[in-house]
């Protein structure tokens, strides 16, 4: 990384290489689903990665394989993100609410028990109190203390 440049700077670049997209100064838009494989040994590889089922070699680069395992322009956002928060790595949504349950079911087990406040999104009392409970995990709201503003 360039330590004399500032995030702001490295942001407009950062994560992306031209020569995997034509050449293209700017990364284009994806638009695809699917990704070829040099073989299928290279293909099994990148899977197994992706699907946890072993960790990435230390000088291995991973390759695309669908859209919605890592999208070309979500995994430059991500990078760039991590870039700016100084963060080890990120994860972008399509959603809140997708955002909202990731979290929640990576965290949450059988038996564990969430508070939080009221109010919330309607999709996440919908998901808290509907869902949740379908895998043993319970849940209670807690009303915000937000001070009333006087006039």
């Amino acid at each position: 990384m360039h330590t004399f440049m500032r995030p702001e700077s490295l942001m407009m670049s950062h994560g992306y290489k031209p020569e995997l997209s034509e050449g293209a100064i700017k990364c284009p838009i994806f638009q695809t689903s699917t990704f070829v494989f040099k073989s299928a040994e290279e293909g099994k590889a990148f899977f197994q990665v992706a699907y946890g089922q072993r960790e990435q070699d230390p000088n291995e680069e991973l390759g695309l394989i669908y859209s919605r395992l890592n999208n070309p322009d979500l995994q430059i956002l991500e990078e760039r993100l991590c870039l700016w928060d100084k963060a080890d790595a990120c994860a972008v949504f399509e959603s809140g609410m997708s955002a909202i349950s990731t979290v929640m079911l990576e965290f949450l087990r059988p038996g564990d028990f969430l508070l939080y406040s009221k109010p919330v999104y309607g999709g996440t009392d919908h998901f808290i109190n509907k869902v949740l409970p379908q895998y043993g995990i319970r849940a209670s709201a807690s009303p915000s203390r937000i001070p009333k503003k006087r006039f």
